[in-house]
């Protein structure tokens, strides 16, 4: 099956003043995941547009038993106890391997959202349509479970966040109630909302270690242009594995690195996050590594 692209959300930056009836979702440390049903064939995409279902039996068997119907596509985040790290080691392909992690590192499938069902396309309709849709659809089971939603104005964004933070969270998803699913666009019918001290940027490669480490610095990349790199908040561990996932996304990149720079390799983009004191001529200052993202 053909992978349909996810609708992705707008940083909010600054204060936010919402018109009409906007629901709040708390943003999850997980990866992002189009699950899609016809007939017996059950497939899971990435945002990297990998198929990744063979990797999560325990998800392929919940989402037969507890989502009714056999044409549908659902949208939600894959998550792990422990978070997005944890979640990495879930990226195996040995199927002795695979069957062992679904037992010792289970996930969960987080659902938001139904783009179809039964075969009929709902990406028209409004998003508070589509949940109750998506309420029908679904049956709580022990790895498919609904990311809960509440009514949010203007005067009430902060509270609903600083309550998504209290509980664990990264922050707020703030989704437009009329909205339509705009598959493949940043919309601003979906504004997210993170702790400030992280910035959004994608790696695009790795330069050469002048000792025994895996890789010197990864590459940055934001808004189109370098935007510096960043070589600590990782272990040695943590850059063996960060080597082999920049390994399977090698791609040649458009954007323009410094000469200066001893490149190991380059990637396609990886969104990713980093913490920085300050932004200091569209460059980060004393940048540190936090993750990748797929959200």
């Amino acid at each position: 099956m053909e992978m349909l692209e996810p609708m992705l959300s707008k940083l909010a930056e600054g204060d936010v003043y919402l018109q009409d009836v906007w629901i709040s979702e708390p943003k999850l440390d997980g990866e992002r995941i189009i699950a899609m049903r016809e007939g017996d064939v059950i497939n899971m995409w990435t945002r990297r547009h990998v198929e990744a279902s063979y990797k999560f039996p325990e998800i392929v068997s919940s989402l037969k038993k507890n989502v009714k119907g056999d044409n549908w596509i659902l949208d939600g985040e894959l998550t792990v106890p422990g978070g997005f790290r944890r979640l990495l080691k879930r990226n195996v392909e040995d199927k002795m391997k695979i069957s062992i992690l679904s037992r010792k590192l289970p996930a969960t499938f987080n659902l938001f959202d139904i783009l179809r069902f039964k075969g009929e396309d709902l990406t028209g309709k409004a998003l508070i349509q589509r949940k109750k849709i998506l309420l029908e659809a679904v049956d709580v089971g022990n790895h498919v479970t609904l990311i809960p939603f509440k009514r949010v104005t203007t005067e009430t964004v902060k509270e609903h966040f600083e309550e998504s933070l209290k509980k664990g969270y990264e922050g707020v998803i703030l989704k437009n109630a009329s909205s339509g699913y705009e598959s493949g666009k940043r919309s601003v019918n979906w504004l997210k909302i993170k702790r400030s001290e992280t910035i959004d940027v994608n790696v695009i490669g790795a330069t050469r270690s002048t000792g025994s480490i895996a890789f010197g610095a990864l590459i940055l990349e934001k808004d189109g242009q370098y935007f510096g790199k960043v070589g600590t908040g990782f272990s040695d561990l943590d850059r063996r594995k960060i080597l082999e996932f920049l390994e399977k996304n090698k791609a040649e990149t458009n954007i323009s690195i410094p000469q200066v720079l001893d490149v190991l390799l380059t990637t396609r983009p990886l969104p990713a996050e980093i913490k920085a004191n300050e932004i200091v001529k569209n460059k980060p200052r004393a940048p540190v590594w936090v993750r990748f993202r797929w959200d």
